[in-house]
């Protein structure tokens, strides 16, 4: 590394310098993305890789955890397209909102029932306001008709 890389790195959090000095960066090192060889020099520490004795598959050294957290804090100091591929492939940030699917029920809200039945409601509330009078005659009978008929023609006007 460079006298000015060597710089850059002694201004990184300790945990992303423990990291770069274990598993020096990407463009001085190549990782694979598959897994490979425990012994490999290519060995991606974020993969889970095979011993070449036992054919035993071995965990891979950083959890997803601690990759997640390796990844995050590398994005916020804008090195983290130094890091070696992920093992999950999953999106961090910005891309991981631009490529994410909307929920059906915030593209096309149910609503509660109240809400789905309410004009149904309104119209017949406004039906039968508009029928009221005829209900009310039809049970108490001719003498409130009247009384109605009266009224109407006794209306006060304030000319």
């Amino acid at each position: 590394m460079s006298l000015t890389a060597q710089q850059a790195l002694k201004k990184l959090p300790q945990k992303l310098q423990n990291f770069f000095t274990r598993y020096p960066p990407a463009p001085f090192k190549k990782y694979a993305s598959t897994p490979t060889s425990t012994t490999a020099d290519d060995a991606n520490p974020f993969l889970p890789n095979i011993h070449p004795v036992t054919n035993k598959t071995h965990n891979p050294i950083y959890s997803m955890r601690r990759q997640s957290d390796l990844y995050k804090l590398a994005y916020k100091f804008g090195v983290s397209d130094l890091l070696p591929a992920l093992n999950n492939g999953k999106m961090f940030f910005q891309e991981k909102y631009d490529n994410k699917k909307p929920l059906r029920g915030v593209v096309n809200p149910k609503g509660h029932i109240w809400e789905r039945t309410l004009e149904a409601r309104k119209a017949a509330i406004q039906e039968a306001v508009s029928k009221a009078d005829d209900i009310l005659v039809e049970h108490r009978g001719m003498k409130y008709k009247r009384r109605l008929e009266r009224r109407k023609t006794e209306q006060k006007t304030w000319v």
